[in-house]
């Protein structure tokens, strides 16, 4: 199998996987609380730290390779009329991307600190305390808030880099026309939707329709690279 050939799996297989964990992680395992009710979604993500702590790596690594993928189409590129817009985008998805690991890392301090804050507050309550005043509990909390806010902070701005930098990769290939014009249309308008919602309100779950976006636009990609002739 040729390297044309795994990328366009790697476009396909991994960013389908990927949206489909996000949802279940939002559906399933948090109850559909998301970042937007701020005090219940982190005691939801301490909850659940043990599924966050595996999930959320592996759905970031799934994305990634898919982001890869975006690497090859950047480097077929090179000396076409689109390939200068799209090494700038390439730079600007690597950035957004690396500063993503950051979100992550954040979420999973903010899940850690979170459970062990339960754990304090129960044990504590359990000896007849009050959890509200007892320091340990109260110390603990501070960390899982203070996770979240850096989190939903650092998300913001990288996913805005990415975002701006796919919409631009869409902008790059519809110049020089190597994959169907709907594609690069499809890559523009998810991107940019995505990027004003970063912008505008980050924990808002309407994002989910930027980011599915983003997705179909991998799958597109990855079947048209396996469909072209050699």
């Amino acid at each position: 199998m040729d390297t044309r050939r795994i990328t366009g799996l790697a476009l396909i297989v991994p960013p389908v996987l990927a949206i489909i964990g996000w949802l279940v992680v939002g559906i399933v395992v948090l109850d559909g609380v998301g970042p937007d009710k701020p005090t219940e979604y982190i005691g939801k993500v301490g909850a659940n730290s043990t599924a966050i702590t595996y999930l959320f790596p592996l759905i970031t690594l799934l994305f990634l390779m898919a982001i890869g993928g975006i690497g090859y189409i950047k480097k077929s590129m090179e000396g076409g009329p689109g390939s200068y817009i799209a090494s700038f985008a390439w730079f600007l998805i690597i950035l957004g991307a690396a500063g993503q690991l950051g979100e992550v890392a954040a979420t999973l301090a903010l899940a850690d600190a979170s459970d062990k804050a339960a754990v304090a507050a129960a044990a504590v309550a359990a000896a007849g305390g009050n959890p509200l005043t007892d320091p340990i509990v109260v110390s603990l909390q501070t960390v899982a808030s203070s996770m979240y806010a850096a989190g939903q902070a650092v998300g913001a701005v990288t996913t805005a880099f990415s975002m701006l930098g796919f919409a631009l990769i869409g902008v790059g290939i519809f110049q020089q026309k190597n994959f169907s014009p709907l594609v690069a249309g499809l890559m523009i308008v998810a991107g940019i939707f995505t990027l004003v919602m970063c912008l505008i309100d980050y924990e808002n779950q309407l994002i989910a329709i930027g980011y599915i976006g983003v997705v179909v636009s991998f799958v597109c990609l990855g079947v048209s690279l396996l469909t072209q002739k050699d």
